[in-house]
Parts: structure tokens; C-alpha cells; sequence
């Protein structure tokens, strides 16, 4: 027999190659790890040990009940570590949890009522954006997705329509771009910092606010909310009642259980995706999805009944679970633009609700322009009268976000039925709700009244405000481009009925990008809409003695889910969606790299299938019909349970993209614990490229296939592949 002594070793050298191992990865994808992640790193392989008690909670007596209180304080240090290297996150969070229970209380056998309070702070977003040498609101790093804003990167979004003319600087004219609202003397210059271009690897780079500036987007979560809310965690997205994270009753009666309340309803059996699990939405703006569910589910109020059945004929431990979330509705959380992981479709949100903002009022000047140009007084900027220098003067942008009122016939309901037959667990489902994924829809589109024939003309593109000089017209006067405001069906229509053969070849292959793509339409205004529909979900899962093996298979069929194909007139369209995944988990013994322990493996492939898919590699839906994930987690223990490195790694197969994400924990004692760890994001191949529909007039290369819009979407994880980050991370349980 090997003395204690000997084991030990032998597990410390078996958790020093497993160390090894992950560093190696590291230096093999040619990444540069932070000096002090190294460092924290050994210091913890070389850990002293130290025996693990029990969680630490503390239980009181209190009014004829026991009230039972834990919770936690951590500090969470994140760290951009690929190209420019700075901390992006320093997130100071304290979790209280509190549950008041009782037995033979009235009618119920057990009452209990729990509460979550989650206050947190992050010190660098409080501060300013990014910590590189610059402090205060409004920094000037852009984030991960961008670049710094100026003429060279961005000018359209810089200078408007200057570019028309040759200008190799921003200036030419007087209105449109947001340069004009610093050359008029109505921003500061800093101001301009304050925004970054994306989608500046294509012909129509977008401008995105990293700022707080308030947006002129109607009820659009997340893109108003000010560096100090979104440092406390108080988002559009989830901030409701903060830092009240949940609250709700518990009542047992018989075989009868009701939660009521501020809650996480959890269905499903798959890890890091979601197919049945749909009743609360997901803030991915927080961290993406490296965070538990637990941490990053957005809690509803709802109730939920179920009723434990036992033994129905030949299904054993039967449970049936009804649902109402009578809440307000909650999309998924994409970020503020500001955020460090805010998603680029968050992002792009910004940067319609931006356009709205900036681009569609009227255009106007300074006095002292009208009276340089000869311009009429009314074209100077008045106190309050919505104008801007930076303004077109036709709509463009997102102007609202759709969301379903908040009243009953918006509630969404679900039934769950879950029994085990044999040695097989399975569990029915359905669920009446709205869609928390975003859809963007173009109310209107500005079409060239002057070159499309069976439209009339009822607005102005604005080029540039008492400029007319530059073409020959009066001095003083506007270049402007007569334009049609329509309903985009009703425009292509009108187009063809007048003879135009764009249109006419559009209406005959059903695909409106053949009308846009010929470059008369000057933008639109879009909302963000959602639908209500039905999903029902068949999951299972099985252990198999002979192999060790645990077999988990989840199942979601969506009817007619609301999905944005750029082959309609205003985007949106609706497809049955079928997801499907297979999981399996096994405990596993890898004796050379630990003797005592065995390892944890699980391995998943994940399948969306949109099954009225339609469109081609830069239109319609997208993404493709079928869209494969697979998924590979492990993690193990050491040092009697005190030491704990996990892993992950993510394939996406019609983005070509992989994730990554090692961890290390050091559990002290039963209160103090250690964590440090990567996430890696990587993608083979050229950033996608999608439909830009009724904006293909302002690329710069008269292409309608950019990166903006879509093309993030289609790039799916890889989107996120600048975001590489190494994190620190102490916690204080009690």
C-alpha cells in the first residue's frame, strides 16, 4: 500500500500536468496571458493544504420558524488579453439569500418565503470605459468590436455626404454627419470620443455610441442606461426591483407545491444552450455565456403549481407543472453599448437607435453659417425644436422596441409533465409566449423619388444644408434629394405598377433585395417586434450501467417563430424551428493525470433546425438551415476535494468558430475560495458578410453583401473572438 504522503504527491504532480496542460494551450494559440494571471496561477499550484468543511449557512429560530441565511461577497478582476491589453471589468457583487420556513403552518404542511439581494458595483465601468491611462466618463477606447471614430473609418456617420464630393476631410458641407454638431458649435469636440465605428472590416461601417448618451428609441432596453447603472447591474435588461434579484413563496399542501413569486422556472437538461428552458430570458450583456444559467437568467414574476403525482399505470414519479408568468416582458439581454460584453447585436441596437437619434431630425446651422451662406433664418438651430446639424432629414434607424403592454392577454403559460418509465426519465412540455430574440422590421424606406417612377415624392434627403453653391443653386440653399416615405410592400409595388423593372423582377422572385440592391432606396426606420408562439419539448435522459454512461437528449419544436429574412420587403418572416440535442456525461478515471479522482466528461452536439430556411450565403434567413454546436466540458478534483480545474470547449460548425475556457478553483475553507481562469474566442475564415437591404446605398462600395446588420449574426460565436479575457476572482462565503 502507498503511504498518505506518497498519494498525495502523486495527485499534486497529476494536477501540475493538468496545470501544464492548459498553459500550453495558451502558448500554442499564440496568446499573451497577463504576467500576474501567470503568477496567480502558480501561486496556486503550489497551494497549501487545507481540509474543506462543510457550506457555511446560518439558521435562526425566529417567530415560531427557521430562518436560514447565506450568501456570498466576490470580487471579479477581467482582463483583455489579446491585441491592446487592459482591464475591461472589476465587478464587486454580494449575494444574500433568506429563506423563512415553516412546518403545520394553517392549511399548509410546509410555508416558506424566500428573497435574493443582489447589489453590485463595477469599478471600471463606474469610472469611465476601459482603464488604459484614461479615467472618467466618456474614455476613448473603443471597445473589443471597434475602432476610434473618425472621417477615415467612418465617413458617412463622420461627415454625412462629403464623401459624394471628393472631400478627402470632414467639413465640405455644412449639415449631416456627427462631425457637423461640433463644426456648428453645438457639441464639444470630446464628445466624438465617445462613439466607435464596427463593421469597419466591410464598405458601410456603423457608428455605435460608447457612451450613456440618451437615444431617441422608444422603450429600447439597455442602450439609455448610464455607466452608473450599468456598474450596479441595474440594466434594462434585468434591473427591475434592484437589487430584489427574487422573491417568492413556497406553499405544500399534500401533493400540491406552489411558487409565487419574483422566480427561475428551469427546464430542460442541456448545458450552455437553451430549448426547453425558455421561460425566463438570459442577460447575455453580462458575460456572455460563461456565467452560470443561475447568475445570468433574467427572474420573472410567476407562478408555478405542481402536483407529484407518484405511480400512473406503467410511469413512475409522475409530476405535473403548470405555469403562468403574468410579468413584464423581458427580451434577452444583449448589453449597453457600452458594456465590455455587450453582443454585437446589442450593439447594433445602439447603432439604429443612434441613427434615429442623430440622423433623422431636420438638418440645421449656427447663426453665424446662415449668415455666411446667405441662409434664411429658419435653417438656425432653435432651443428644443428636435433639429440637428448632424441630421438628413428623412427617417432612419430603430425608433421603438415593440414590446408586448403588459397585461393578461400578453401572459404566457406553459405545462410540464415529467414521470420516469422504467429507467428512463422523461419529461413532456409546452409553452404559449413571446420570442425574447430581437427581430428587426422596416416600417418605412425612403425611396429616390427622382430615378424610381410610381412613387411621389412627400420628404427630402437633406446632402447638405445651405450648400446648394457647391452644384450651382441659389447660395444659402439645401442639396437635396426628393424622396417617397412608404411602407415598404406598398413602395415595390408602387415601383413596379410605374414600370420599374427592379421592382417587377422583385415581386416576380419574391425577393426584395433585388429592389434595394439597385441602390435607390436612401435607408428606412425599422422597430424591434417580437410574436407570440408555441413550443412544445420532449426531453429524457437514461443511465447506462454497462457503459457509465449518462444519455441526455432534449427536444423544442417552435411554431412559426418570428425570424428576419432579407429577401421580404421589410425583413421579417416566420419559420418552424426544431432544436435538438444529445448530451453525454461520464465520470471517468485518467490516471495519468490523477490517481484518486476520477474526471467529469461531458460531451453535447446541439442542432437548430429552421425548417422554412430560404435565402443564400449574404441573403434571406441569416443563418443556415442547420446550425451544429458541440460542446466538450471536464473538470476533476484534487488535494481531498480542495483544488478544482474544469474546462470547455465549443465548436461551431457553420461559423467555423471554437471556444475555449479553462478555470482553476482553490476552496480554502469553508468560506474562502480562489478561482482564475481564460475564455478564448476564435474564428477560421473571413468576417461574415450578410443583405444591408435598404442601406446598400450608403456602402461605400455599392455592395449589398456587408459585414453590418447580419454579418455578426452570421459569424455566431465568432463575433465575440477580440473579446479574449483572462479573470481573477475572490470570494468570502457565509
Amino acid at each position: 500500500m502507498k503511504l498518505k504522503e506518497e498519494e498525495e504527491e502523486e495527485e499534486e504532480v497529476g494536477f501540475i500536468i493538468a496545470s501544464v496542460s492548459i498553459v500550453s494551450f495558451f502558448w500554442r494559440s499564440k496568446m499573451k496571458v497577463n504576467v500576474i494571471f501567470i503568477k496567480l496561477l502558480l501561486a496556486l499550484i503550489a497551494a497549501t493544504s487545507v481540509v474543506v468543511e462543510v457550506s457555511a449557512r446560518s439558521i435562526i429560530e425566529v417567530g415560531g420558524g427557521e430562518l436560514e441565511i447565506e450568501g456570498f461577497t466576490r470580487s471579479e478582476g477581467r482582463f483583455k488579453i489579446e491585441d491592446d491589453k487592459y482591464a475591461t471589468q472589476w465587478i464587486n457583487r454580494f449575494q444574500l439569500e433568506a429563506t423563512w420556513s415553516f412546518q403545520e403552518r394553517g392549511i399548509f404542511d410546509e410555508l416558506s418565503f424566500t428573497t435574493v439581494l443582489r447589489p453590485e458595483y463595477d469599478v471600471i465601468q463606474a469610472t469611465g470605459r476601459y482603464s488604459k491611462g484614461h479615467v472618467g466618463k466618456g474614455a476613448d477606447k473603443p471597445s473589443y468590436l471597434g475602432i476610434p471614430f473618425n472621417y477615415a473609418n467612418d465617413p458617412i456617420g463622420f461627415a454625412g455626404f462629403d464623401v459624394l464630393f471628393g472631400a478627402t476631410e470632414a467639413g465640405l458641407l455644412s449639415t449631416g454627419g456627427l462631425f457637423k454638431n461640433v463644426s456648428q458649435g453645438y457639441w464639444d469636440p470630446s464628445i466624438l470620443t465617445e462613439f466607435e465605428v464596427i463593421a469597419h472590416e466591410a464598405g458601410f461601417p456603423l457608428v455605435s455610441p460608447i457612451s450613456d448618451f440618451s437615444q431617441n428609441c422608444k422603450d429600447c432596453d439597455d442602450t439609455d442606461d448610464s455607466h452608473r447603472d450599468i456598474a450596479l447591474g441595474k440594466t434594462g435588461s434585468s434591473g427591475n426591483e434592484y437589487p430584489l434579484r427574487e422573491l417568492y413563496m413556497d406553499a405544500v399542501v399534500g401533493d400540491w407545491w406552489l411558487r409565487l413569486g419574483k422566480q427561475q422556472i428551469v427546464w430542460g437538461k442541456t448545458d450552455f444552450f437553451r430549448l426547453q428552458d425558455i421561460i425566463n430570458p438570459i442577460d447575455f450583456g453580462q458575460h456572455f455565456f460563461y456565467d452560470q444559467f443561475e447568475d445570468i437568467r433574467i427572474p420573472q414574476w410567476a407562478a408555478s403549481l405542481q402536483y407529484k403525482g407518484g405511480s400512473w399505470g406503467a410511469l413512475d414519479d409522475t409530476a405535473l407543472q403548470f405555469i403562468w408568468n403574468f410579468d413584464e416582458f423581458k427580451r434577452t439581454g444583449l448589453g449597453n453599448p457600452s458594456h465590455a460584453w455587450a453582443h454585437p447585436f446589442g450593439k447594433e441596437i445602439g447603432v439604429f437607435a443612434s441613427f434615429n437619434t442623430y440622423f433623422s431630425p431636420e438638418p440645421c446651422v449656427s447663426a453665424e453659417t446662415a449668415l455666411a451662406n446667405g441662409a434664411s433664418s429658419d435653417t438656425v438651430c432653435q432651443a428644443g425644436d428636435g433639429r440637428l446639424p448632424s441630421g438628413f432629414g428623412i427617417p432612419l434607424g430603430t425608433a421603438v422596441d415593440a414590446k408586448p403592454d403588459r397585461d393578461a392577454s400578453n401572459s404566457e403559460l406553459g405545462l410540464r409533465f415529467e414521470f420516469r418509465y422504467k429507467d428512463v426519465r422523461l419529461a413532456l412540455s409546452h409553452y404559449y409566449g413571446w420570442t425574447d430574440l430581437p427581430v428587426f422590421r422596416f416600417d418605412t424606406v425612403n425611396v429616390n423619388a427622382v430615378t424610381v417612377p410610381g412613387v411621389t415624392a412627400n420628404d427630402n434627403l437633406i446632402i447638405g444644408l445651405t450648400d446648394g453653391g457647391l452644384l450651382g443653386l441659389p447660395a444659402g440653399s439645401a442639396i437635396a434629394n426628393p424622396v417617397a416615405v412608404m411602407e415598404p410592400a406598398a413602395a415595390i409595388q408602387a415601383a413596379a405598377a410605374g414600370g420599374y423593372a427592379p421592382a417587377i423582377e422583385a415581386l416576380q422572385n419574391d425577393n426584395a433585395r433585388l429592389f434595394y440592391d439597385d441602390l435607390q432606396v436612401f435607408g428606412g426606420q425599422t422597430s424591434i417586434v417580437y410574436d407570440k408562439v408555441h413550443t412544445s419539448g420532449l426531453s429524457m435522459d437514461y443511465f447506462d450501467d454497462w457503459s457509465g454512461i449518462v444519455f441526455r437528449v432534449e427536444s423544442s419544436y417552435t411554431f412559426d417563430e418570428i425570424v428576419n429574412n432579407t429577401r421580404k420587403a421589410n425583413w421579417v418572416d416566420h419559420s418552424d424551428v426544431f432544436r435538438f440535442s444529445l448530451g453525454l456525461d461520464r465520470p471517468t478515471f485518467l490516471r495519468f493525470l490523477n490517481k484518486n479522482r476520477t474526471f467529469f466528461l461531458s460531451f453535447q452536439v446541439f442542432d437548430t433546425w429552421y425548417l422554412d430556411q430560404e435565402g443564400g450565403k449574404s441573403d434571406g434567413y441569416y443563418v443556415d438551415d442547420h446550425n451544429l454546436i458541440y460542446t466538450f466540458y471536464w473538470e476533476t478534483y484534487y488535494k481531498r476535494d480542495q483544488i478544482k480545474p474544469s474546462g470547455f470547449l465549443v465548436w461551431e460548425d457553420g461559423s467555423d468558430t471554437w471556444v475555449f475556457g479553462a478555470n482553476v478553483s482553490w476552496f480554502i475553507n469553508n468560506h474562502w475560495s480562489l478561482k482564475t481562469g481564460v475564455h478564448l474566442v476564435g474564428r477560421s475564415g473571413d468576417p461574415g458578410s450578410f443583405d444591408v437591404g435598404p442601406f446598400s446605398s450608403f456602402t461605400l462600395d455599392g455592395d449589398y453583401s456587408q459585414q453590418a446588420v447580419f454579418g455578426y449574426a452570421q459569424e455566431g460565436i465568432g463575433a465575440l473572438q477580440k473579446n479574449d479575457e483572462a479573470f481573477f476572482q475572490i470570494q468570502y462565503q457565509f
